[in-house]
């Protein structure tokens, strides 16, 4: 009796000991793959909810398995495979916003920034290809059954990165004119390039009177809780100015007609100007600036203890002949503290003596006619007038100091492109050339050109978007031929994820996407992911 209880009591112990190692097994293979919580990203797809939700999509926050070397757990060994490849780089690529094709041929390589005195400007040139090693993931496969791609290590010669943005910009005033819509919309693009700064924005709401009427208050408190400095308010204008010739139906218009608010912000930034303050920005809601540091750089250029007028022309020469010179507001126009309060007090008349309807014609001719004060163009400002395909543009290495008309002339997901600036300063849109036939323009492509690169003019800007002719020419000018689809290869930056802390690591997505229209063939895209040391 005594052996069949002990060998009872075995028994039930060696099945209690089986489930329990199952249980475990069981939860180990679920956190294996991706159960647990991984890095937020930023995908393309997801930048249009993020201005929705009001979250900041620039920054996400790190997490500890953030930290690890790319393609290893944290804490995991560091070499040129991935053994814990299935956590946060499959959830990335397994994104509904990033909307891979079940099957994707994936490479990645290992990016190590040399920061030196290098030519920005210059096309660098790199033995060997950058897509290579190639693998081919099953986005629906198990992690157990994946095989981990390699991560081969590359190094590129970049500018140094920026010192620390805290505080340093509050010389600097940015004021805007737009709906509460907008505005709202447009937080996610602002706090980029103005978020801890110590730069101010002032944001007149335009339809704040209307009913229902806009928390106002609230709106601004989401803006400083993205260490964005903004103070949002109603209009003190209530209704139009008349014009010379303003048609009936324009008078005593209510509310102020946005292009009158957008000239009269002259005197809101004046109104939260401080004693440091040496520039006041007029901009529309969808100017954008890549980076602070640059912009500043080009500011101090010029002397603002004097009456000064900065900004850029239009693009095309049409709209020139037709507005006329001065500086378009999209591109950012910058004002010293003295011209500002030289036109403070005539605002109003000037509002009254112009027949032109534009906010920057009514600055324009207010300057002309109440200084002596001249536009002095700054190279970099690009007020973007033109539609269709602005790859020509950011694939050519120019150096921009701002962006305008990205979500509505043309699409560009540009804070996702500009978030590299914080890991290699200036070398947004830098360009190096790889073997025979690919380009990388950073931060926006991967280029592979059929017939290679010998044969191309890059000096020259390709004329991708509509009526790239002689109208654009004393901007952009001369222009190398468009090519075809078939001509050339595109990878389109889709995603960046990772933190900008020392010892974090960066991650820039490329897509190639596969034809979805072919009857009875699954499509297969192209991936390219660049991990680059910070």
């Amino acid at each position: 009796m005594m052996l069949a209880h002990q060998c009872s009591a075995r028994a039930y112990l060696a099945v209690l000991v089986a489930v329990l190692l199952t249980v475990l097994l069981l939860t180990a293979h679920r956190l294996h793959n991706g159960s647990s919580i991984g890095l937020p990203t930023l995908t393309d797809g997801g930048r249009k909810n993020a201005g929705a939700d009001h979250k900041d999509p620039q920054r996400p926050p790190s997490t500890e398995s953030s930290k690890a070397p790319p393609g290893t757990a944290a804490g995991g060994s560091s070499g040129g495979s991935a053994p814990a490849f299935c956590d946060q780089d499959w959830n990335l690529l397994r994104s509904k916003d990033l909307d891979l094709s079940e099957n994707v041929v994936y490479t990645r390589r290992c990016v190590k920034p040399a920061y030196g005195n290098v030519n920005r400007d210059a096309v660098a040139s790199v033995a060997g290809p950058l897509i290579s090693g190639t693998t081919t993931l099953n986005l629906k496969a198990e992690c157990a059954h994946l095989t981990p791609p390699p991560c081969e290590p590359l190094t590129l010669e970049v500018p140094p990165t920026y010192p620390p943005p805290e505080g340093q910009y509050s010389h600097l005033v940015f004021g805007i004119a737009s709906s509460y819509e907008r505005v709202q919309e447009s937080l996610p693009s602002f706090a980029h390039w103005l978020a801890g700064t110590g730069a101010q924005l002032v944001a007149v709401v335009s339809d704040a009177d209307e009913a229902p009427k806009p928390n106002l208050r609230a709106l601004e408190t989401l803006y400083r809780n993205h260490h964005v400095n903004a103070t949002i308010i109603a209009p003190k204008q209530k209704e139009s100015l008349p014009r010379i010739n303003t048609k009936e139906d324009e008078k005593l218009r209510r509310p102020a007609a946005v292009e009158q608010l957008h000239f009269l912000l002259i005197r809101d930034m004046l109104d939260i100007a401080t004693p440091q303050t040496q520039w006041l920005g007029v901009l529309d809601d969808d100017t954008f600036f890549p980076a602070m540091h640059p912009l500043d750089l080009a500011l101090r250029q010029h002397d603002h203890t004097k009456q000064v007028w900065l900004g850029a022309l239009a693009d095309n020469w049409v709209s020139v002949k037709i507005w006329g010179f001065m500086a378009y507001g999209g591109a950012g126009t910058f004002l010293s503290m003295p011209l500002a309060r030289q036109l403070e007090p005539h605002l109003e008349a000037c509002v009254r003596e112009t027949d032109i309807s534009s906010g920057d014609g009514m600055l324009r001719d207010c300057v002309y006619s109440r200084s002596t004060t001249k536009l002095t163009l700054v190279e970099g400002l690009y007020q973007h007038d033109f539609m269709g395909d602005a790859s020509g543009f950011f694939e050519s290495g120019r150096r921009a100091l701002s962006l305008h008309h990205w979500k509505s002339w043309y699409s560009a997901p540009v804070p996702l492109m500009a978030a590299i600036t914080d890991v290699c300063g200036d070398c947004f849109l830098q360009r190096w050339r790889f073997g025979k036939d690919t380009l990388l323009a950073n931060g926006y492509s991967i280029t592979v050109y059929r017939e290679g690169l010998d044969s191309l003019l890059l000096d020259r800007m390709e004329g991708t978007f509509n009526e790239a002719d002689g109208r654009f020419d004393f901007i952009y000018g001369p222009f190398r031929p468009r090519l075809g689809n078939d001509q050339k290869k595109s990878y389109r930056l889709k995603a960046v994820d990772g933190g900008t802390a020392r010892g974090d690591h960066f991650r820039q997505v490329y897509v190639h996407r596969a034809k979805r229209d072919e009857e009875g063939t699954k499509p297969v895209d192209e991936v390219v992911e660049l991990v680059w040391e910070v």
